[in-house]
């Protein structure tokens, strides 16, 4: 195991994808920047957390390319002929997927946080907000590894495993949208008011008369949760009550992933 990773490493510093992930987001990084410093009322919390809504599409790129590369040019092939089990090239790779992503990720956040901090003050969430925002941040991010790393480990086919993560990418963002309207419904409908102290009040609350149901906003919260994109979503918002639940849809599905993906590959006739 850790002469492949070494062997993944040393790969990595010539790799044009990989620069180019860093390169984007160090330049995303300072994009959102520019976009939030005219919008009012911003807070740095919402900047620190942009980038995961985004990070996946560019962890299915990098995956699909630089693993992909791997069975266009023979290199799984000879890491089994040497001797190496597949088990430990199925982890390697993903390990690699894993660190690269997250580096990029703190990058952003050090920049965001570096820049931001000047413009738009500290950050208002709780060290115990923070805590769980960045553990639900890298699950997050190990699930989109792990999805990506199990398509390009199962298909041969660079060209056809790329368009399947980005294809894959683009419905899991409609999914977890469609998905949220249902698993954020309300029971009641709740009429407030503002006073000018800038309190809300509530006036009244009924029920709303297109509630789908309590097992229809159950499953529906369940299958939210349980995509990364959904995640994603949740922790832009510091708020969320779904931030202490997440890492346990987020480790279910890494390990369920990639059990499947060990077990699929294990048996793979490579060409």
């Amino acid at each position: 195991m850790i002469k492949l990773l070494k062997a993944g490493f040393f790969r990595l510093k010539k790799d044009i994808i990989f620069w180019l992930f860093i390169f984007l987001t160090i330049g995303i990084a300072f994009f959102t920047l520019l976009r939030y410093m005219s919008i009012e009322g911003i807070k740095l919390d919402r900047v620190i957390n942009e980038f995961i809504m985004y990070i996946g599409l560019f962890i299915a790129i990098f995956v699909s390319i630089f693993i992909g590369k791997e069975h266009s040019e023979g290199i799984i092939r000879n890491k089994i002929i040497v001797g190496h089990s597949r088990v430990s090239i199925y982890l390697s790779n993903l390990i690699i997927s894993i660190i690269v992503s997250l580096i990029c990720e703190l990058i952003y956040i050090l920049i965001a946080d570096l820049i931001g901090i000047p413009i738009f003050g500290k950050m208002q969430m709780s060290i115990s907000q923070f805590a769980i925002t960045l553990l639900d941040t890298a699950l997050v991010i190990i699930s989109f590894c792990s999805i990506f790393n199990f398509i390009v480990m199962i298909c041969s086919e660079i060209t056809v495993s790329t368009t399947i993560c980005i294809i894959l990418f683009i419905a899991m963002y409609v999914v977890q949208g469609a998905l949220s309207l249902t698993a954020n419904t309300d029971k009641y409908l709740t009429h407030t008011f503002t006073d000018e102290n800038g309190i809300t009040h509530i006036v009244s609350q009924e029920p709303d008369p297109n509630y789908p149901g309590d097992e229809k906003v159950k499953q529906a919260r369940m299958f939210y949760l349980l995509i990364p994109q959904g995640q994603a979503m949740e922790i832009g918002n510091t708020d969320s009550e779904y931030l202490y639940k997440m890492p346990i849809y987020s480790v279910s599905l890494i390990i369920i992933i990639n059990f499947i993906g060990i077990c699929i590959f294990s048996r793979k006739e490579l060409k």
